[in-house]
């Protein structure tokens, strides 16, 4: 119960919900690609099609209010990540085979120290820059702690507080 939310997730080979939140929506840009689950009239395809390019940018007629929404879909959240896959990567022959070059491309970057803030895979460094500050085990004390004094918060969230 003591460790940091980073100790855990390495213990349990886990990522964060943010990172693997990217990692699906690779996936699903992937099936858009190759038209395997029909949404490719969705994404805005280079003429190359190995690249995403803006719908909003295409549209400069939307207002900002609109725009500013548009950014959190998938295709404009996923665009800059799949943009900086390699091709070797866009161009697998199947999801499963997508998933392993993938994880491949991702380990290779680690180890080779490529790291940029375009890899879906850094978004867990931010997450747990936030989450754990300076006083992160005090504050998981006190929150333990509140919820103690407070069993019906505990159990409405689904907290276990034996550890």
């Amino acid at each position: 119960g003591q460790l940091p939310y980073s100790e855990r997730l390495r213990c349990l080979q886990l990522t964060t919900l943010a990172e693997r939140r990217y990692r699906g929506d690779l996936i699903e840009t992937f099936k858009a690609f190759k038209n395997i689950n029909g949404l490719n009239n969705i994404f805005n395809f280079s003429k190359n099609r190995h690249n995403l390019i803006s719908s909003l940018k295409i549209k400069n007629s939307i207002p900002k209010s609109i725009q500013r929404l548009h950014r959190g879909f998938i295709t404009e959240r996923v665009r800059e990540l799949w943009n900086k896959l390699p091709v070797s990567v866009k161009e697998s022959c199947s999801v499963d085979d997508f998933k392993c070059r993938l994880e491949s491309f991702k380990n290779d970057c680690i180890k080779g120290g490529h790291n940029s803030i375009y890899y879906y895979w850094n978004i867990s460094d931010v997450v747990l820059s936030k989450i754990e500050t300076v006083n992160y085990l005090e504050n998981r004390q006190q929150q333990v702690d509140y919820l103690k004094t407070r069993p019906f918060l505990s159990k409405k969230r689904f907290f276990n507080l034996r550890y």
